[in-house]
């Protein structure tokens, strides 16, 4: 059957969808999670040497043969490090997590999706590029590749119709940034401007502010003290913002939760209620409106101008998001949800279209700006700019041609039939040399030219005629053929070192071109030099005393360097996530 998977991968979430409906134009109701078949993972690639990689579940901690923060490093050429010391190129664990997606959704089912990723708006051609080539070696081709806000807007279609002229914001507030794109609606969809990018704002910063709010809510009840460079005390703020975090997701749909909180000496629980967490997260986000009045305004647009507002990604189902953004656009606010799925189920949709259908009836919409393996087309070169060959290219071309007059030389070639257009034979065209008469002599048979080809000489000496395309002979340069038939010396071609009646004494010597049917000639034997290897002389025993003493010297100081890193770098890290803590 049919089917279309889309998955988006971000920086902390990854999410892929599964659309198997006959029809993927017939309407449903994506207010239930029964609309599609969803998945969503963590965006952290577990690769525990013996295991095949996996994603880690949402709210796994678990922090150990796991690695993250590929999804925003695609391209990068600095590779990432596992805690095996393995180095691992971003695009390729990029890959890894979407062979791992695919593997998962589709187990059970019988299904050979269309699969369809959705990337940034802001990446590149070449980002999208090196992507699709780690996609080709991890075992995943004919993958389609589209922006975050085009398969946002398929499913904005899907939900709410075909949408009219108009101009519509793709608010996209994900865990660590928020990205803004300007959409045109209607009979001319398509992007307006590069849109806008920034990571002053995002889920983290929430948790953040939550984590901070909640320890000075338990230091104004009791007193407590911990040291902020004790292992089990970084662990513990590190699972405290988590729970954190939790506690965001779940007043979203709820008015109150209680959170545990556990530190070295201090086991506590606090109560959180939306309006405290509201008004913590107020000013951001009043922050982030104030951002799209920029992006509009640099485009040359205006509030008036927008139509509607879509919000998507795993922080926009705050529903302070959605109230602020209306209050303060003072215009529809779209959303579902699962706010963090629906770029995922766009591409669902449009990977179901594609699989429906054939590549040149794909019925995407005109803002889909898809990326899809094309042929490209051959470079034309012009005679007044020259081109760069390549050197396979070059290579290619002088063994064909090598080739080619291996067998003109052998006979097996007629160069006359092959330029000419049309079958018919192409008339033979006699040469005779400077001095010599044409001849009604019928030419010598079969093994008379056999004879003398194999000779290379007359019985007098003189060099042996060749055969011409059309069976006659062609005297050697300086003969001609008499009325009997034999060879003889061209009596106007005077004889080797005898200079011609008028001629300078000093004449230099002149070399005569072989006749275009003269047979090529051989190449002289190669024979390759030998080679006698240098006798090696080892060092002296002075001298291997000072290349170890040198080696323990630079290895004392390169231990001492890396010592010195390590516990400096423990010390930024340490002060950085105790740095709130202690009012910093």
């Amino acid at each position: 059957m049919s089917a279309g998977l889309g998955i988006r991968i971000g920086t902390v979430a990854s999410v892929a969808a599964l659309d198997t409906s006959h029809d993927p134009y017939a309407p449903r109701d994506y207010s239930t999670d029964e609309a599609m078949r969803t998945v969503t993972k963590r965006s952290a690639l577990d690769l525990r040497p013996g295991a095949a990689p996996s994603l880690a579940d949402l709210w796994d901690r678990a922090g150990r043969h796991l690695l993250s923060g590929f999804a925003d490093r695609v391209g990068d050429p600095v590779p990432l490090i596992d805690e095996e010391g393995r180095s691992h190129q971003a695009e390729d664990l990029f890959a890894t997590a979407t062979r791992a997606l695919v593997a998962e959704v589709c187990a059970g089912e019988d299904c050979d999706p269309a699969v369809v990723i959705t990337h940034p708006d802001r990446w590149s051609s070449y980002t999208t590029d090196v992507l699709r080539d780690a996609l080709e070696r991890a075992g995943v081709p004919d993958v389609t590749l589209v922006p975050d806000s085009a398969a946002s807007m398929r499913w904005l279609e899907a939900s709410r119709g075909a949408s009219s002229d108009g101009l519509t914001v793709i608010y996209d507030l994900g865990a660590t940034s928020l990205d803004i794109t300007l959409m045109r609606t209607g009979r001319q969809q398509a992007s307006i401007g590069p849109g806008v990018h920034s990571e002053d704002l995002g889920g983290a910063q929430f948790d953040h502010l939550i984590t901070q709010h909640v320890l000075e809510t338990v230091s104004s009840s009791q007193s407590f003290e911990f040291d902020p460079f004790d292992p089990d005390t970084v662990g513990a703020l590190v699972e405290l913002r988590a729970r954190c975090g939790e506690a965001k997701e779940k007043l979203s749909y709820e008015t109150a939760t209680t959170l545990s909180i556990e530190l070295p000496g201090m086991r506590s629980e606090t109560r959180l209620v939306r309006d405290e967490v509201e008004d913590l997260l107020r000013q951001p986000i009043l922050g982030s409106i104030e951002l799209v009045r920029e992006t509009l305004h640099t485009a040359g647009l205006d509030v008036s101008d927008v139509t509607q507002v879509l919000l998507i990604g795993g922080s926009a189902g705050i529903p302070l998001v959605a109230e602020l953004v209306s209050s303060e656009l003072r215009v529809p606010v779209i959303t579902g949800p699962h706010p963090d799925r629906i770029p995922a189920v766009g591409a669902a949709l449009l990977g179901n279209e594609i699989a429906a259908t054939t590549v040149a009836d794909v019925p995407v919409a005109a803002a889909v700006a898809v990326t899809r393996p094309a042929p490209r087309p051959a470079p034309v070169s012009s005679a007044a700019e020259p081109t760069t060959m390549s050197g396979r290219k070059r290579a290619g071309i002088v063994v064909a041609s090598v080739a080619a007059l291996a067998i003109i030389a052998g006979g097996g070639l007629s160069v006359g039939t092959a330029l000419t257009s049309k079958d018919e034979p192409t008339p033979a065209v006699s040469e005779n040399t400077a001095g010599t008469t044409a001849s009604a002599t019928p030419g010598p048979t079969a093994e008379t030219v056999a004879d003398a080809d194999s000779t290379a000489t007359t019985s007098n000496g003189l060099p042996a005629p060749t055969v011409a395309a059309d069976g006659t002979l062609v005297p050697a340069a300086g003969t001609v053929i008499a009325s009997d038939g034999t060879i003889v010396a061209d009596p106007a071609v005077p004889a080797p070192g005898v200079p011609a009646a008028g001629a300078p004494a000093a004449a230099a010597p002149v070399v005569v071109a072989p006749a275009p049917n003269a047979p090529a000639p051989s190449a002289p034997t190669y024979t390759p030099p030998t080679y006698t290897p240098p006798a090696y002389n080892g060092p002296t025993l002075g001298d291997v005393g000072t290349g170890v003493g040198g080696a323990v010297d630079d290895l004392g100081t390169g231990v001492g360097g890396v010592a010195g890193g390590v516990v400096g770098g423990l010390g930024n890290v340490v002060g950085g996530i105790t740095g709130p803590l202690l009012g910093n």
